[in-house]
């Protein structure tokens, strides 16, 4: 049985160890989790830590961030997206010619390392806020550099913010390349001609341009009932999608098979993932230690609450109160934004497999188990050989114990309709 035994305290000496910043120390707290079983001991972490720290880069300029907290206390940082083009493979279709780089994914993300637990609350790139004395969209700030963008969110939340962590399209979609891809269902064929999505109804793999389609989609549309429609086309429609994709990753990526996944990976992350420099190496491996059992339902997400508000002929969006201030709160407190435990899900279900009284007749036992049935439908298609149980991140250990109520499906992260925690689509299993 391969030795899970954490790695050494930071007071232990350690081979070749000079000051590195700490995104790359970070991905060694990773490979220290990930590693281990695959190539035999810290011998091979300390290599892998060499190979990160030859690739890993950090932003430019003096970051005005708080100390570094405890190793059993709370971290948070601030992950931007970038939309800057640098390095983005030529076949890359739909992505635009646009010089510099703005701030595409704005997002505070806290790690209970105590509690194995992560929030994660989105900031929209449009959220109007106080900069150099004036009212700016957020993303604006991204102009003069992370410094300007990390004073632009202090404007929005005190939230001590511990460390900064950038990535650009390019190295968004090579991660997800090199981890083999990511699974998500969707109910419905969905599009979006401006970033270039387009899926079938279904389970798929999506590779890296696929995924980066996904999470940049603003005009995001369903085909329903013979005709396509937009489905949370906005800003925060998108900031969603944001996070079901960045949840999906979490909760379905596995250590690297080999040294040459690695390695693709590595590369991946060198170039296009930027960090500040003041985590230290030791407390990283130690938060990746803690932070190992970490599952979907461990993990909870929100978007700011905000509405449009057009001033003096410019578009903003603006926080709506006291839900934002709310918010920030239970970030604040770790508190959870919205309480959600099996059995207390939202459920629609969809016939998918043509069978005349499917669907009813699989709502009544979902019912029965204790769950809301609000909708019974057909699906867009009416050949699913396998019932999809399907849900956001949030919510997939209620998806799983759907499958369980029913003896037969199997559970898929996904997008689902308005309103709705479940959707269940019925296959060919449930035909007998």
């Amino acid at each position: 049985m391969t030795d899970l035994t954490p790695p050494p305290p930071p007071d232990l000496p350690r081979p070749d160890s000079p000051r590195r910043p700490w995104v790359r120390r970070a991905i060694i707290g990773f490979l220290v989790v990930a590693n281990i079983a695959i190539f035999g001991g810290l011998a091979a972490v300390w290599f892998a830590a060499d190979k990160v720290a030859d690739e890993i880069g950090t932003v430019e300029g003096d970051l005005d961030l708080d100390a570094s907290p405890g190793s059993n206390d709370p971290v948070t940082f601030l992950l931007v997206g970038s939309d800057s083009r640098e390095g983005v493979p030529e076949d890359f279709t739909n992505m635009g010619s646009f010089g510099g780089q703005r701030a595409d994914v704005v997002m505070l993300v806290k790690i209970w390392p105590g509690d194995t637990r992560v929030q994660m609350v989105s900031l929209p790139r449009d959220l109007k806020v106080t900069y150099k004395g004036r009212g700016q969209r957020i993303n604006a700030a991204f102009n003069d550099g992370p410094a300007g963008l990390l004073e632009a969110v202090r404007d929005v939340t005190p939230e001590p913010i511990h460390h900064y962590l950038q990535v650009n399209f390019a190295g968004f979609a090579g991660i997800v390349d090199a981890i083999g891809g990511v699974k998500m269902t969707f109910p419905y064929p969905a599009r979006d001609k401006k970033s270039g999505l387009s899926v079938p109804a279904g389970t798929h793999t999506l590779d890296g341009q696929q995924a980066l389609q996904f999470a940049r989609s603003r005009k995001y549309q369903e085909f329903r009932d013979g005709s396509w429609v937009y489905v949370r086309s906005s800003d925060i429609g998108r900031t969603g999608r944001q996070q079901d994709l960045l949840m999906a990753i979490i909760t379905q990526v596995d250590r690297p098979g080999s040294i040459g996944e690695f390695t693709d990976l590595v590369n991946a992350l060198g170039g296009f993932v930027e960090s500040d420099d003041q985590l230290n190496a030791d407390d990283i491996i130690q938060l990746g230690w803690s932070m190992r059992n970490v599952s979907a339902a461990d993990i909870d997400a929100i978007t700011l609450p905000v509405k449009n508000s057009l001033q003096n002929g410019v578009a903003y969006v603006v926080q709506i109160e006291p839900d934002a201030t709310q918010v920030l709160a239970a970030l604040r407190d770790g508190d959870p934004f919205r309480e959600s435990v099996a059995g207390s899900a939202v459920v629609e279900v969809q016939n998918g497999n043509g069978v005349a009284g499917s669907a009813g007749a699989v709502a009544d036992v979902i019912g029965a188990g204790g769950y809301e049935v609000d909708g019974i439908t057909n699906s867009d298609r009416e050949d699913y050989p396998t019932t999809l149980v399907v849900a956001r991140p949030r919510n997939l250990p209620q998806a799983e114990a759907i499958v369980d109520l029913l003896g037969y499906g199997q559970a898929s992260v996904g997008a689902t309709p308005n309103g709705i925690d479940v959707l269940v689509i019925v296959g060919g299993d449930a035909a007998s």
